[in-house]
């Protein structure tokens, strides 16, 4: 099941359609959102209870609520495997995109860390889950910096593992650059000069700008910043690019 979380109040700019990152909830976007929704209407998709096998089921599900429950034309923004989501609904299921932001994307990840990562979580019972997931994620996603109070460790806390390991499952053995290229919008991408989710965030990084050479992206690093914008630096300097972007003409 989908639902869009609806912030801020609509104005004559297109809604903000918000894809978060694993967990499916607000978590790793909220203080983005927080900041966003001051310019208009956000609709979070919340997908913490989808039962889809696939990913790309995933997104046609997601494609179906935008198109019963939003009107007109819309902007994308994505988190993590939210950015992959935001580029198939981009590129495939003919809603009407105005502007794509993306933060913390990737072509790929580490298959060895996620594949070990799953391996901990099967044999971790539910409540030693819940215990150890907070801080597993500030070693995976950091730095932390000033953001230990930050919405996505309360979020991870409170995840569904048996999701959470499907979804990383969707990772695994997939080179998402064909998603991404398939891109053709206004696009922005904010990428965590820290991100340890991929093997190398610096390859990683030039990687994304050699994909999108002679595509109208802009790609803007973050000092300090990880796979998740937790210190508030990072938080601040990326709701005012994105703000920056969906109001430019």
């Amino acid at each position: 099941m989908i639902k869009l979380i609806r912030y801020g109040k609509p104005t004559a700019a297109p809604a903000l359609v918000a894809v978060p990152g694993m967990d499916g909830s607000i978590g790793s976007i909220h203080p983005v959102v927080e900041k966003l929704s001051g310019r208009g209407e956000v609709l979070l998709v919340d997908y913490t209870g989808e039962v889809n096998p696939t990913l790309e089921e995933l997104t046609a599900e997601i494609a179906k609520t935008i198109k019963t429950e939003a009107k007109g034309e819309i902007d994308l923004y994505g988190q993590s495997i939210g950015t992959i989501l935001a580029a198939q609904l981009a590129s495939l299921h003919g809603l009407p995109v105005r502007k794509v932001a993306l933060t913390c994307t990737f072509t790929r990840l580490s298959w060895t860390m996620l594949r070990a990562g799953n391996f901990i979580m099967s044999l971790t019972p539910a409540w030693l889950y819940r215990l150890t997931v907070p801080w597993l994620m500030k070693i995976a996603c950091g730095p932390v910096g000033d953001g230990n109070r930050h919405l996505f460790f309360r979020a991870v806390r409170q995840s569904n593992k048996r999701a959470m390991m499907k979804r990383t499952g969707w990772e695994i053995n997939r080179d998402f650059s064909a998603d991404l290229a398939r891109i053709h919008n206004p696009l922005l991408i904010l990428m965590g000069e820290k991100d340890r989710s991929v093997s190398n965030a610096a390859r990683e990084i030039e990687k994304l700008r050699r994909l999108f050479a002679g595509h109208p992206a802009r790609i803007v690093t973050i000092p300090d910043a990880g796979h998740v914008f937790l210190p508030s630096a990072a938080v601040a300097f990326a709701a005012k690019q994105i703000e920056e972007f969906l109001n430019s003409p």
